[in-house]
């Protein structure tokens, strides 16, 4: 109808209003879902993300943004956990490290990086530092999942597990194509992979993706000199 000049929209127009914006979302849904399965996770590398506060260690990190020090709230040594952590995959040097942290929101990579003992620091190829969750995922508290599962798209990765605190948000994250749940070891900040249990998980991850170098000899064999 118009008033004084200008179109305005009844009440009866809402209703194809609504249908029309639904429907234009349903195809942005479903294109997003074609596009979706063209993608090929040919990346085999087994690749562990990886964050610290509740983690590594039980406790969150107070940081000294002047000095880049970092101490716990709890009191309990900063990655305390690091140790066992290491002793885990020691026997599978093909496992590569991505940091997820929110250490990384406050001090560089480098120096985040320069926490971490030798063993682990050597195995890490990159951060998710550069990946942004939308709105939605903030306010749900699914965003950590959100950017990890945006890194798994953007790396094709196929053999990953995600050891966090905060990976919520799983069930409607997940598709056919990309079930979150396998992939995500939600700990309990209180022990962090201090867990039996998420050590157990971590464990059934690694014999899972990555045969140990002794198994590995086993079933292929000496290798030959000819």
């Amino acid at each position: 109808m118009r008033k004084g000049g200008v179109v305005t929209a009844g009440k009866r127009s809402s209703g194809p209003m609504k249908r029309s914006v639904a429907l234009f979302s349903d195809c942005l849904f479903q294109r997003s879902r074609m596009e979706s399965t063209l993608i090929d996770f040919d990346n085999t590398t087994p690749t562990l993300f990886l964050d610290f506060d509740g983690t590594l260690h039980r406790g969150r990190g107070l940081i000294d943004e002047l000095t880049g020090g970092v101490s716990l709230d709890t009191g309990n040594p900063v990655l305390e956990f690091a140790p066992l952590l290491s002793e885990l995959l020691a026997p599978y040097p093909a496992v590569e490290i991505v940091l997820t942290t929110s250490w990384l929101y406050t001090l560089s990579f480098e120096q985040v990086l320069s926490h971490l003992p030798p063993a682990l620091a050597k195995r890490v190829v990159g951060s998710t530092r550069s990946y942004k969750a939308r709105f939605g995922y903030l306010r749900d508290g699914s965003a950590r999942t959100y950017i990890i599962r945006s890194y798994v798209f953007d790396k094709r990765l196929k053999n990953w597990l995600a050891l966090d605190d905060s990976v919520y948000g799983a069930h409607h994250l997940s598709t056919d194509f990309l079930p979150l749940e396998p992939h995500l070891v939600l700990l309990d900040a209180r022990q962090g992979i201090g867990s039996l249990k998420a050590q157990d998980r971590i464990s059934r991850w690694l014999r899972t993706v990555h045969a140990p170098k002794d198994e590995q000899l086993e079933k292929d064999g000496p290798s030959s000199g000819d």
